[in-house]
Formats: C-alpha cells, structure tokens, sequence
C-alpha cells in the first residue's frame, strides 16, 4: 500500500477493543495507536453500546471465549452492533473464529452466528505440517475480494498461530486463503460490514499495520 502506516488522517477514529479478559489487548493497542486511531476498551455490553469500529481480538480457546461473551452479555451487544446498528465489526484470530455460528473446540460451543460457518480443527499432516500452525503464511486474496474489502493486498504474508480454522458455509465469504497442508484455508472471511482475519495484523509488521491502518480509515 502507497500511505504510510502512521497517516494522521484516521486520527479521529475511535475503534473500541472487546476485552473478555484472555486476550492480549495491549499489543493490538499499541498496532491501531500507531496508525493513529483512538483506542477503548470494553468489558461489557453497555461499554459498546454507542461503539463505532468494533473490534474482537482473539487468543486462546473457542470453548472459553465463547462462555464469556454468552455470560456477560458481550455476544448480545455485538449482534445488536452489526445486525441491527449495521456498523462494522472485525475479528482477529480466535475473534474471527466467533463470527462463525459455532466452534468444535473441546465440544459445541456458539459462536456470534455472523458469517455462517464452524470453526474446526485443522488436520495436520506430519512431520513438515503440525498443529498449531505457527509462522508467517502468505495470504492469498480470492478473485472477489476486490469488490468487497475496504482495504488492497497484493499477496503478503502474515503472522498466524492457530490450531482450528474457519470453514465459511459460503465460499463467497471468504476472501483470502493460506495453504496448510495441502489444503487451502481462510484466512480473511467477510460478509457486509463484518469482516475476520486468521492472522495476527498485530503482530505483522508493515504488512499488518497497512492494513490495520485501512480497516481504522476505510471500513465503515
């Protein structure tokens, strides 16, 4: 991407972080301050009432992160969000695992049911490809991608540490794939103003900065 990552143009932004108490929010602070946007942190339903860029990071299990937004109230707001409010909502990682409508990790858990799909566990096949898949991965935009992400990407790679993957119910949603395995995985899911990525953009470098820096100023 042509800008610079710290472009003071999104300045303004106020992006508010849902915080369920297992992540680590202050790595993707510390990415979306240096792309200039203002950061909130949320704990519960009522903190992202009036939210305008939500945002679900994501680090440990399915099973966990799932009772927690269920339990507190999280998992209502953030439908209320971008169903009912339409605005728009990204997930990182485990976050955007629970955008699908359920995850089998230690068991049936729900997800936030916004992009159909199930999370499932990747099939790793050894010894060149092991569960979890850590590493830096190229991502592959599909042919559609162009029309419906608020962001350009020639192939990049990203930082990715996942044991489950996302498989989309439509292929239409997903808009970038990594290779595990043999297999072609997403790696960018999409459906309207809801959006995930597989990999950390936290933890990328450039890469991931360009685009936290598009998400902040283009994804409305």
């Amino acid at each position: 991407m042509s800008h610079p990552a710290n472009t003071p143009s999104v300045a303004q932004r106020t992006v508010t972080l849902v915080d369920l108490q297992i992540q680590n929010i202050l790595s993707v602070t510390h990415a979306l301050t240096l792309v200039g946007a203002k950061v909130v942190v949320a704990r519960d339903a009522a903190a992202i009432a009036d939210a305008d860029l939500l945002v679900l990071p994501g680090v440990g299990s399915f099973s966990e992160a799932s009772r927690r937004l269920f339990q507190s109230g999280l998992a209502g707001a953030i439908q209320r969000h971008a169903l009912e409010r339409q605005r728009p909502v990204v997930g990182f990682c485990l976050g955007m695992q629970l955008l699908a409508d359920r995850g089998l990790e230690h068991g049936e858990h729900p997800g936030l049911g916004l992009i159909p799909g199930q999370v499932v566990k990747l099939q790793e096949r050894p010894p060149e490809h092991r569960v979890p898949n850590v590493g830096w991965r190229t991502v592959r935009l599909k042919g559609h991608a162009t029309m419906a992400l608020p962001f350009e990407m020639d192939d990049a790679d990203f930082y990715h540490v996942h044991s489950y993957h996302f498989e989309v119910k439509t292929p239409s949603h997903c808009m970038g794939t990594t290779s595990f395995a043999g297999t072609d995985i997403a790696s960018i899911v999409a459906q309207g103003r809801v959006l995930g990525t597989q990999f950390h953009p936290e933890k990328s470098q450039e890469p991931g900065l360009n685009l936290l820096h598009a998400l902040v100023r283009h994804f409305r």
